[in-house]
């Protein structure tokens, strides 16, 4: 058995790993990132498919926030084109949402009734100023304490679904309205025009330009400890189990597979047990589909009151580099009816296929699926629906947790692991200089 050393082991190299790798190495610190995959990036990647860039998982970057601090902190470069402002099918009608009073409009178009659409409008200010005191109500208690209307129904559970991978009763009404606050509605994001593994693979880039080590085709198996401290990571590579010892571990594999590989009992029943209780992993499907013409206008298209599709989104509109010339690539989201129950996943791609040949005449004859993904189990939507999640601090000292499994309240997507690798990485540093 062979040995490396290192200060930081990362696995896994979804965003979160990839931004708190890259802060540490540009502190000056020797990090391995270890990929199991042969491509970096997890759900935040790319598969050239027929000479489509299909992303594995994340579509929209954030534009302006968090994930461009990060990279503006390692010096590197974020090139993502905006998607434009959002549309929705309302009633069968196409609603612009301008930049000011987008809710008013969305709401105008679900409703005639000026009356409704003042009180829900009111409630939402309401909402917005006092969150807290929505912490009891799901989402769906809220919006029924001020309207029964169905189409208002289908804005709200049309936003919850896309961003959140939940249903409107599935999310609480607090952990919505202070996502509403924090990212305004995850409103200013575009796409890379080489796909979304141009993130990590950015990232990766600061690594090894600062004396890191980036193994991709290595499998993380057990993560060291002793006396409830961190040692280092055992790992698979080329055929050769290695022992990699370090001061300081990140998994970015989600808190269950993190407590697996660390040993249960060295977690602690305690924390199992929260583990237990807490996490609520989402899933999501997401259908890519090959167009001969385009199906949308704009970039991207929120559905209302459909079987299960939510959103429509065509990248090559602003970055026609992610089809074959003359092609479109159109990605399909759909929500289950629940999140986090068994479902039987054949079906709900026939109702995601009859949602789309209702949106789209002509569908049938104008597209050919390329390719489904059902994201669940061991490979969820999101580690955790938004509100229940774990911290991303660990029962082990120095062993750490960053992604979507250990959210920051009203951060959702990439910003939320992006956002989970920054707050791991300053933590690391600090107890490193402390410790000189």
């Amino acid at each position: 058995m062979s040995e490396q050393t290192f200060e930081v082991i990362v696995i896994g190299s979804g965003i979160g790993g990839m931004c708190a790798a890259a802060l540490l190495a540009r502190q000056g610190y020797r990090v391995l990132v270890v990929e199991s995959l042969p491509r970096l990036g997890g759900r935040c990647s790319t598969l050239v498919y027929r000479g489509f860039r299909c992303p594995t998982g994340a579509i929209g970057i954030e534009i302006g926030g968090v994930i461009q601090d990060v990279f503006r902190a390692v010096g590197s470069e974020l090139d993502v084109r905006p998607a434009g402002p959002p549309h929705y099918i309302i009633d069968g009608k196409i609603c612009h949402v301008p930049e000011k009073g987008g809710f008013r409009s969305l709401i105008s178009a679900a409703t005639d009734d000026r009356a409704e659409v003042e009180r829900v409008l009111g409630a939402i200010s309401e909402a917005l100023r006092s969150t807290e005191s929505l912490r009891p109500l799901t989402l769906k208690e809220w919006i029924s304490q001020h309207t029964s209307n169905e189409s208002v129904f289908g804005i709200f559970h049309a936003m919850v679904s896309a961003t959140m991978a939940a249903t409107l009763d599935e999310v609480s009404a607090h952990e919505y309205f202070v996502y509403l606050k924090k990212l305004k509605g995850f409103r200013d994001w575009g796409f890379c025009p080489q796909g979304s593994i141009a993130l990590p693979e950015a990232l990766a880039r600061v690594v090894l330009s600062w004396g890191g080590q980036v193994w991709t085709r290595s499998l993380a198996t057990r993560i060291l400890s002793e006396n409830g401290v961190a040692q280092g990571v055992v790992i698979e590579k080329d055929g050769e189990e290695i022992r990699v010892p370090s001061s300081v571990v990140i998994s970015n594999c989600g808190p269950k597979k993190t407590a697996q590989m660390a040993g249960p009992d060295n977690m602690g029943a305690a924390y199992m047990r929260a583990m237990e209780r807490t996490l609520r992993p989402a899933a999501l499907l997401i259908i890519q589909i090959a167009s001969d013409v385009p199906l949308l206008e704009t970039s991207y298209l929120l559905v209302t009151k459909s079987r299960r599709i939510n959103t429509v989104i065509q990248p090559t509109t602003v970055c026609p580099e992610l089809a074959p010339p003359g092609k479109h690539l159109i990605l399909a989201g759909g929500g289950p009816p629940t999140s986090t129950g068994p479902m039987n996943w054949q079906e709900e791609i026939t109702f995601c296929m009859e949602d789309l040949r209702d949106l789209f005449p002509g569908f049938s004859e104008n597209t050919e699926v390329l390719l489904t993904g059902v994201f669940h189990g061991d490979l969820p939507g999101m580690h955790s629906l938004p509100g229940r999640d774990m911290p991303w601090e660990t029962p082990i000292t120095n062993l750490y947790n960053v992604g979507d499994g250990v959210k920051e309240s009203g951060l959702v997507c990439l910003p939320a692991a992006a956002n989970s690798g920054l707050l791991v990485a300053k933590d690391v540093q600090t107890r490193l200089a402390a410790r000189g």
